[in-house]
C-alpha cells in the first residue's frame, strides 16, 4: 500500500525587530502622546514668559543655578542612554561588539567618565552641598568605568552578560538621576521667594519628567528580570528596544529642560 508523505517545509524564525513589530509601533503612539504632553508644558512656559515683557524670572525669584547638580546630573543621565543603546546593540550583535563596542567605550572615556570626574573634584571646592554633588558625579563615572568591559563584550563580559551589564548600569545611573533630583527638591538648591509662575512652571516640567524617568525605571527592572530568565536573543528582543526608545525620549526632554530651566535662567 502506497502512502503519499508530504514534506513539511522548515519554519523560519523571523527577527521581530528592526521591523515594524506592534509592540514597537504601540510605543511609537504612546511617545506621540508624550511629545504632545511636554510639548504643552513647555507652550505654558513660554506664554508665562512671555507675559513678563520687565523680566523673567519674576521678582523676589531666586531660580535653581544650573551647576553643580543639574549639570552633573545631566551627565549621569546621558550616560544612562548610552549604556541602554549599546546594551540593546549588544543583543543583536549576540554579545560581539568588536569595533562598536570600542566606539562605546570610547564615547564613554571622553563624553562622560573624564567629565564627570573633572566636575566631581570641582564640584569639592563649592560651599553648599559639596559631598552629594561629588558623589553624585564619581558615582555615576564608576559605573560608566564598570560598564567599559561589558561594552566591549569580552571574555565573561560578552554573550548575554553584555546585556545585562549594560542594562544594569543603565538602571544604576538612572536611579542615581532620580536622587540627584530628588536632593535638589528637598535641599536649599531651590530657593523661591513666594509661589510664583517661574515656581509652578519649573516644578510641574521637572517633576513630570522626574516621574516619566521614574516609570523608565520600572520598565528597565522588568526588561531585566526577563533577561535574566533568558527571554531575549537576536531575533526576537522587541521589549529592550521599546524600553531603549522610551528611555532616549527621557533623555532628550532633559536636554530641553536643562537649557531652558536652568542654563537660559541663570547662565546669562
Amino acid at each position: 500500500m502506497a502512502v503519499a508523505t508530504v514534506e513539511r517545509e522548515p519554519q523560519i524564525s523571523h527577527p521581530e525587530y528592526p521591523g515594524l513589530h506592534v509592540g514597537m509601533m504601540g510605543m511609537y503612539i504612546f511617545l506621540c502622546s508624550e511629545v504632545m504632553f511636554f510639548g504643552s508644558l513647555f507652550a505654558v512656559y513660554f506664554y508665562l514668559f512671555g507675559s513678563h515683557p520687565l523680566g523673567w524670572p519674576p521678582p523676589d525669584t531666586q531660580p535653581v543655578q544650573y551647576w553643580p547638580l543639574p549639570f552633573i546630573n545631566t551627565f549621569v543621565l546621558v550616560s544612562s542612554g548610552v549604556t541602554c543603546h549599546f546594551a540593546l546593540e549588544s543583543i543583536r550583535l549576540r554579545g560581539v561588539m568588536g569595533r562598536f563596542g570600542l566606539v562605546g567605550a570610547g564615547i564613554l572615556i571622553v563624553l562622560f567618565i573624564i567629565p564627570e570626574l573633572i566636575s566631581g573634584f570641582y564640584a569639592l571646592t563649592g560651599s553648599d552641598h559639596a559631598v552629594f554633588d561629588a558623589g553624585l558625579a564619581f558615582f555615576g563615572a564608576v559605573v560608566a568605568v564598570l560598564a567599559i568591559p561589558f561594552m566591549l563584550g569580552r571574555g565573561r563580559a560578552g554573550g548575554r552578560a553584555s546585556f545585562i551589564g549594560l542594562w544594569i548600569a543603565t538602571i544604576l545611573l538612572g536611579a542615581a538621576f532620580e536622587a540627584g533630583q530628588a536632593y535638589e527638591f528637598i535641599n536649599a538648591h531651590i530657593k523661591f521667594g513666594g509661589l510664583n509662575e517661574f515656581g509652578s512652571a519649573f516644578f510641574a516640567m521637572t517633576g513630570f519628567h522626574g516621574a516619566h524617568v521614574a516609570g523608565g525605571l520600572v520598565l528597565l527592572l522588568l526588561v531585566l528580570g526577563r533577561a535574566l530568565r533568558g527571554q531575549f536573543d537576536a531575533q526576537h528582543h522587541i521589549a529592550p528596544a521599546a524600553v531603549t526608545l522610551y528611555w532616549h525620549f527621557v533623555d532628550v526632554v532633559w536636554f530641553f529642560l536643562f537649557g531652558i530651566l536652568y542654563v537660559a535662567v541663570t547662565a546669562f
